[in-house]
């Protein structure tokens, strides 16, 4: 067993546990090996574990597909900041700090023949939650990557563009100075 065999649902579940702690021990073996440990003896149950060795190493990222196919649907991974509408560029903004990947990669992987919003949200969180980790982690670490540098290149533009235009310099100074006013 490897992080490629967790589901993102078996890994919110896992959420909060602390893998040195016996009780959570036993918690994470009946979520990600589906046994009862009440049912093992102690050696059993040792040996079982040992296949979670791997939750203490970072989640591997492999290459990202053009197409996942989730529940027996098929998603677009629309990763294109060219393409970008200003609706997804929100959504992501607004969700990537929630640590909620099924609602966070869903401004990502788009159901095929729709448009972004065009669709029922729940079944797209609930497809994208049979995901494996390593899809899950490869698709988001990718798309942030992404939006890391555009916003990097936007800001550098923009200081370059507010260095040689004096009258926005001079707005942008206000504005500065109304902000730290309002103690923001």
């Amino acid at each position: 067993m490897d992080w490629s065999d967790i589901t993102l649902k078996q890994f919110n579940s896992l959420k909060g546990l602390d893998l040195k702690d016996l009780d959570d021990q036993i918690t994470a073996a009946e979520i990600l090996l589906g046994i009862n440990a009440d049912d093992l003896t102690w050696i059993e149950f040792s040996k079982k574990v040992k296949a979670l060795d791997f939750l203490d190493k970072e989640i591997p990222r492999s290459i990202i597909r053009k197409t996942y196919t989730l529940n027996g649907r098929k998603y677009i991974t629309k990763v294109n900041l060219q393409e970008l509408s200003v609706a997804r560029y929100m959504d992501f903004c607004n969700l990537a700090p929630t640590g909620e990947y099924e609602k966070i990669l869903a401004v990502v992987l788009i159901p095929e023949g729709k448009e972004y919003g065009d669709y029922d949200l729940d079944q797209v969180y609930n497809d994208i939650l049979t995901m494996s980790m390593v899809d899950v982690y490869s698709v988001f670490s990718f798309f942030k990557m992404q939006f890391i540098v555009c916003i990097k290149t936007m800001k550098d533009f923009s200081v370059k563009a507010l260095r040689k235009d004096k009258k926005l310099q001079g707005l942008v100074s206000d504005l500065m100075e109304s902000y730290s006013m309002l103690d923001l």
